[in-house]
């Protein structure tokens, strides 16, 4: 009897387990469907994207995935979807404009990033 608690136990924990991976594949195909519609808009190559996307760290990954959603966008449009502070967007932001990953552009104060690749950084 003790055995059989035992294995229900680990079937339970696998079923947990299967149960995450099953929400991490949606949140893929969720990413792939926005980068693959993005992509169609700007013109980028869809496959090298999202090779690209999926090396970055956690934090770098949202803040690019919320800015596929934008032509362009601010930090603070950025914050706003993906619910962290403006200061946190702004420097994962700009940690991404020093790999190349996206563009900046300066228009007075206010500083818009892009990942459409003719947008060209004003100095």
């Amino acid at each position: 009897m003790d055995l059989l608690a035992k294995i229900f136990e680990q079937l339970k924990l696998l079923n947990t387990k299967l149960d995450s991976l099953n929400e991490n594949n949606d949140k893929l195909l969720k990413m792939f469907e926005i980068l693959n519609e993005t992509s169609i808009k700007t013109s980028l190559n869809p496959q090298a994207d999202v090779i690209t996307l999926l090396t970055l760290p956690a934090s770098l990954r949202k803040t690019a995935m919320a800015l596929y959603r934008f032509e362009r966008a601010t930090a603070d449009e950025i914050a706003k979807t993906t619910g962290r502070l403006r200061a946190v967007e702004s420097a994962s932001a700009n940690q991404l404009v020093r790999t190349g990953f996206i563009k900046k552009k300066r228009e007075g104060r206010t500083v818009y990033f892009s990942i459409e690749p003719k947008l060209e950084d004003e100095k």
